[in-house]
């Protein structure tokens, strides 16, 4: 199973999350990271990025205002520039919106967002 590093959450500051510190996975908001001390940073405490399980949205879940702009973002050019911006946009704009990009859920790094709500 890989270890996700502080540096991999930087595409989802604030996402909402679940810090499984205690006893009771503690529900929270990714505010940031800290490379430097390897750290996740929820409520103003440093967490080791293996308490941190941020809840995360599958592509199935987007609704028709979100798919028209992915839609916008994703211009018919073939160049292999703008095939790499055209990716690096919608990662950004899919983690923006705390989609599983990277297939966290499936590896057992986050939580299904899905399955949160219920």
């Amino acid at each position: 199973m890989k270890k996700l590093k502080a540096i991999d959450f930087k595409f989802f500051i604030g996402c909402p999350c679940v810090i499984k510190d205690s006893s009771e996975p503690i529900p929270s908001t990714i505010e940031g990271i800290d490379i430097h001390l390897d750290a996740v940073i929820s409520e103003r405490v440093n967490y080791c990025p293996s308490l941190v399980k941020p809840i995360l949205r599958n592509m199935e879940s987007l609704n028709r205002e979100e798919v028209e702009h992915l839609n916008k973002l994703w211009p018919k050019t073939d160049t292999v520039d703008a095939n790499i911006l055209k990716n690096a946009d919608m990662i950004n704009y899919l983690t923006s919106i705390h989609v599983d990009v990277f297939g966290w859920v499936e590896q057992g790094l986050a939580i299904d967002a899905s399955y949160s709500r219920n």
